[in-house]
């Protein structure tokens, strides 16, 4: 089952110091509303990124009753790199049923969707599920 899915690319930030850069702490925000942007909203719901943890993002999606959450940050030893690694996490939700299964076709259709969002992007490399 995939879970994680990890590219690189300079598209986001990632905490390098530039002219006019906030160099925030939290990273992810913007690679969270580019996803959210670039899915184009057919069948699932992208919610608003939230912060997470000491230094991430999450992404509430929805679609047909079944609920996911997305994790993005980088990966350890490529903040501030002009081309970093990024990490995007895929959790399905259990809802009522804790012993659920994690694995569903849903599942499968948004990991296929982030993945060809990630791969027609030119400026995005090295795109592999981990």
């Amino acid at each position: 089952m995939k879970n994680q899915i990890s590219f690189t690319t300079g598209l986001f930030d990632s905490g390098q110091i530039k002219q006019g850069s906030e160099n925030k702490a939290r990273l992810g925000e913007d690679l969270a509303r580019w996803l959210n942007t670039k899915s184009g909203h057919d069948e699932f719901t992208f919610g608003e990124p939230k912060p997470s943890g000491s230094d991430g993002w999450t992404e509430s999606v929805t679609a047909a009753g079944e609920s996911f959450t997305l994790g993005f940050g980088l990966m350890p030893g490529t903040r501030a790199a002009d081309h970093a690694e990024w990490l995007i996490t895929i959790k399905k939700e259990r809802g009522w049923n804790p012993f659920g299964s994690q694995d569903s076709e849903l599942r499968g259709r948004l990991c296929d969707l982030i993945h060809n969002v990630l791969r027609d992007e030119g400026q995005i490399r090295e795109v592999h599920w981990g």
